[in-house]
């Protein structure tokens, strides 16, 4: 079998480059710098290819590609580099489920896989279309892991009570991952309540449909977001006294309660969402 060191690059450059910014993107949830995604994927992909195409002890090379996916990371994600060993047990799980993709798509093709494996870094010698097809659908089988698998491990409940104007409400809240919402000028984190139950906190006999022309007597903030399936949009928003988490021992004073005019769980599991940033 033929290995031809810029076909390693560039599949190793394209894998890296994916599978950084879906890591940025729906693991760490942080900006994603394009150009040190680039350098990042480029580092991976020229460590796959010195490994798979210089002969050197079997050592020598695990260790160099323990090295490019450290770089990899490092570079990628300077800011969270507190988290580097986190990050680099996560690049290595998405490459695994990849690989292992591959090669059941592939073996469901054609029958067999011929496969050349070295430090981790994997060769498929198939035609290019079969590669790009079997590439392609091992792509939407690792995000779809990932929804799964985030989904089972972020749903957690707390009993949540959010004081205001010296009353105080106590519902059932859902850790909200994927909310990092902050308020533009303060940089405070911003929760969500029902409306039920703000206008207990503010002894208030409207419905939320008329909000608007109360605003200025609640002391209400527009706050805006931007949410999947919708390109932006205005929350109002009022600062609580505080909140408390029992469970974490925590009370947060000053922190803003978005105002949802619906309700958050059809069946009623819970009536708030806990910023990600509080936790």
């Amino acid at each position: 079998m033929v290995v031809y060191a810029d076909v390693i690059f560039l599949i190793n450059f394209i894998s890296a480059y994916i599978m950084l910014y879906i890591l940025g993107k729906a693991i760490n949830k942080v900006r994603i710098r394009k150009k040190r995604l680039f350098l990042a994927s480029v580092l991976g992909a020229a460590g796959a290819a010195v490994v798979f195409c210089v002969e050197m002890p079997t050592a020598l090379s695990y260790l160099t590609r323990i090295l490019a996916v450290f770089l990899m990371i490092f570079t990628a994600f300077f800011e969270q580099r507190k988290q580097l060993l986190n990050q680099m047990l996560w690049l290595v799980l998405m490459s695994g489920i990849m690989i292992f993709s591959m090669m059941l798509i592939t073996a469901l093709i054609k029958n067999t896989v011929s496969v050349v494996i070295k430090a981790g870094i994997v060769y498929f010698d198939i035609p290019p279309k079969v590669f790009l097809f079997a590439f392609i659908l091992s792509y939407f089988v690792l995000i779809f892991f990932l929804k799964v698998f985030k989904n089972r491990k972020n749903k957690k409940y707390y009993i949540m009570s959010v004081t205001h104007n010296d009353k105080t409400v106590t519902v059932t809240a859902l850790f909200d991952s994927g909310n990092l919402l902050k308020e533009p000028v303060t940089g405070k984190y911003v929760s969500i309540l029902e409306w039920d139950y703000v206008k207990k906190l503010f002894g208030a006999e409207y419905e939320f449909s008329d909000i608007e022309n109360h605003a200025e007597e609640m002391k209400l903030w527009v706050i805006p977001f931007n949410s999947i399936g919708n390109s932006s949009g205005m929350l109002f928003a009022f600062l609580a006294d505080n909140i408390t988490i029992p469970e974490e021992k925590k009370i947060i004073d000053k922190t803003f309660i978005g105002i949802y005019g619906g309700v958050l769980s059809k069946n009623k599991e819970y009536h708030a969402l806990i910023n990600a940033g509080l936790l």
